[in-house]
């Protein structure tokens, strides 16, 4: 068998000040890596930047398939991670939003089915996000989730679906008005699971309980809540005020206005900001009627009849662009929010760059040089030595 050598040169992102590096592949692993002093690129180009892991902590399925649907298989959930990389991300958490118990169970067995069935599927699902259920029934703070599935929290539901996930739920968002809040935020945060809030009500002492209890992270914070607020107190200046949450943000052009963006991010500053797709089940989808869904010309997905979002037609790269623009921050900065700060959030590190390691990573081409409309495009992504092009 023929041995494959592959060099990559550009600037490493998300390990702190961009620093430009040559990395030799051979087989999948990591053969040499050589600092430099400058990058390579020449005047006009599009500069390569090297990201050693891309993180979606919120994505809800693509092609018209869900997460969260009763009848969901294994090789759909095989399809739809398989995807990624393509897109730029090497790390995932699945989400399922609000349903009944029985589509919960299906939801966390099928995609552990799909982990045990696929190494690189196992690979790349970081865990499980649980959208729901204990969230508002209040319509506006509800969105797209079904009034009917909405319900407290029971250690016994949880208890079953951490056991059916084969102990993959990470990430569990909720509305902390709920009855029990507290107390469910203490015990499955002590068993490492992060808790964030959304789709919330919640008055300025519900989120200060929360967070004294373990919460960490506000689910796309400015979103999930109702059309029309109090001037102040409101969830999201309370939440966008609250240094021990993080912040997760849909950055696809219809979600967050620039200025809104603008102000979140400077709430929450670099270190706690994180960049999702969440990808609705229509992501990738033309425009059009899809059941009680509905896709505009614009990429905008809708409950079809009214004005509430249901996720995103977007990807990674164009969340980055947008969150550029609104900021003014540069790619090296923005791309901590994708990389370096998301798997803070869930405990764990970004792979090592070490000789004789698998390599993963996602390379990337942006052009800055007109300023305020950056333009990205993903060329490749190494996942445990497989070869993704975009």
């Amino acid at each position: 068998m023929s041995e494959r050598a592959d060099q990559f040169r550009g600037y490493l992102a998300g390990v702190g000040e961009a620093i430009a590096v040559t990395i030799d592949v051979l087989d999948g692993r990591i053969r040499s890596m050589r600092y430099e002093p400058q990058a390579k690129e020449s005047e006009g180009e599009s500069k390569i930047w090297i990201l050693p892991a891309v993180w979606d902590i919120q994505t809800n399925g693509r092609w018209e398939i869900s997460f969260s649907d009763t009848h969901l298989t294994v090789q759909q959930v095989i399809q739809i991670v398989r995807a990624q990389p393509s897109l730029g991300t090497t790390r995932l958490l699945p989400t399922l939003i609000t349903g009944s118990a029985e589509a919960f169970l299906h939801g966390v067995s099928t995609i552990a089915a799909a982990c045990e069935s696929d190494t690189l599927v196992d690979r790349m699902i970081a865990g499980i996000h649980l959208e729901g259920p204990a969230i508002s029934e209040l319509d506006g703070y509800r969105g797209a989730h079904p009034a009917e599935h909405v319900r407290d929290w029971t250690f016994r539901e949880y208890h079953a679906l951490q056991e059916a996930s084969g102990n993959r739920i990470r990430l569990i968002t909720l509305a902390p008005e709920r009855t029990g809040s507290p107390e469910f935020i203490r015990t499955v945060t002590a068993e490492g699971v992060v808790v964030s809030l959304g789709h919330t009500a919640a008055t300025d002492a519900e989120i200060a309980a929360a967070v004294a209890a373990g919460a960490t992270l506000s689910t796309h914070l400015g979103n999930g809540i109702a059309a029309q607020l109090p001037r102040h107190p409101n969830p999201i200046w309370t939440q966008a005020a609250e240094d021990g949450l993080n912040a997760s943000l849909i950055c696809d052009g219809h979600h967050l206005s620039p200025a809104i963006t603008r102000v979140l991010a400077r709430a929450k500053g670099q270190d706690r900001l994180i960049l999702i797709s969440d990808h609705s089940p229509l992501a990738g989808m033309p425009a059009g009627l899809y059941g009680p869904w509905a896709v505009d010309a614009s990429g905008k997905i809708v409950v079809a009849g009214t004005p509430y979002l249901a996720g995103s037609n977007q990807d990674l790269p164009v969340g980055v662009a947008n969150l550029m623009k609104a900021t003014g921050w540069d790619f090296a900065t923005v791309a901590a929010t994708i990389t370096r700060n998301p798997a803070r959030l869930l405990g764990q590190s970004l792979p090592e760059l070490a000789i004789g390691d698998l390599w993963e990573g996602s390379i990337w081409a942006v052009d800055e040089s007109v300023p305020g409309q950056p333009e990205i495009r993903v060329l490749e992504t190494w996942i445990a030595g497989e070869q993704f092009t975009a």
